[in-house]
């Protein structure tokens, strides 16, 4: 579910043309284009989804909003 839910946060950003979740490595790979999108903008769109994305914390009201099996052992990136 958590996998599912932070792939689809960013393919919906404009630019986005791939993301996958790793959850062993709890990394996530991103193609974009970046003429369309900056790593940071990517960075904010995780933490919107809840998650930390380096030193960009998760959104404290968006991790809340996870499911607990979300939350369990969160995932950083």
């Amino acid at each position: 579910m958590c996998k599912k839910a932070l792939e689809t946060a960013l393919l919906h950003q404009h630019g986005v043309k791939f993301a996958k979740l790793d959850l062993n490595t709890r990394v996530v790979a991103v193609k974009y284009n970046g003429e369309k999108v900056t790593p940071e903008t990517l960075r904010q769109v995780i933490s919107n989804a809840g998650y930390d994305a380096d030193s960009v914390k998760a959104n404290p009201e968006a991790f809340e909003k996870l499911p607990d099996c979300c939350k369990n052992g969160a995932l950083h990136h």
